[in-house]
């Protein structure tokens, strides 16, 4: 960033939440709540910042639903499909994203990033960060996909998103509506048919080798160059 001198390797990831959160996450204990719990979390509570009704659901503004057994013509308008990859577990990151010689927090960012929490832990070492989230989900069993996340205007039936499931229907979580841009998410999901809990956790080892604690407030008013 601009007014400390920390080399980063790869692409900066960065996770806001609470102090606690952030430190236990340095020690290597990564939790990961289901896709369902933000659904729920603007449906029941209306944030719509964290929260996100649409979130790992087929949107389908105009069109229709044959089924095939009984010929039956059902019209889609404005809806939500659930898949079976809509309760999968996911954990989720401001990314940067790679080639980007320089950047600066937008003042929508500033603003809204902050109800994440008040601290943010930046990663120094994408590849090795990765690696270790991938690993530590082999040992457990899991099936994990890591990705940027598209965005998407709800007000169009979108072809790329349904070319996307080609890839596997897991995609869907993937795919953000607009409104959500400002957050720049890559992510992990995590994929479990075995488990009904509302999240997991991780054992990714220590990572204060290649992350830095920062105040939120900090690194949000700051900015970042790109050497190359």
């Amino acid at each position: 960033m601009a007014d400390r001198n920390l080399l980063i390797k790869g692409f900066p990831l960065i996770k806001f939440q609470s102090a606690a959160r952030i430190e236990s996450l340095r020690q290597g204990h990564l939790y990961a709540k289901t896709l369902g719990y933000y659904r729920k979390l603007e449906e029941e509570t209306g944030d719509a910042d964290i929260g996100d009704k649409f979130e790992a659901m087929l949107h389908v503004k105009s069109g229709q639903f044959i089924n095939k057994s009984t010929g039956e013509v059902h019209e889609l308008d404005d809806t939500l499909l659930r898949t079976m990859r809509s309760d999968d577990f996911v954990f989720c990151m401001f990314s940067i994203y790679p080639k980007t010689k320089t950047f600066e927090f937008s003042a929508e960012q500033r603003e809204k990033l902050l109800s994440f929490g008040d601290t943010a832990l930046l990663i120094l070492d994408s590849d090795e960060f990765i690696s270790r989230v991938n690993q530590s989900a082999i040992k457990s069993g899991l099936e994990t996909h890591f990705d940027a996340v598209q965005y998407y205007n709800p007000n169009e039936d979108y072809a790329n998103i349904w070319i996307d499931l080609f890839k596997g229907m897991w995609k869907t979580a993937f795919w953000k509506r607009e409104s959500y841009r400002y957050q720049q998410e890559a992510r992990f999901v995590f994929l479990s048919d075995a488990s009904k809990n509302d999240h997991i956790e991780l054992d990714i080892g220590d990572i204060s080798r290649i992350s830095e604690i920062i105040p939120a407030a900090s690194i949000l008013a700051s900015m970042a160059s790109r050497a190359d």
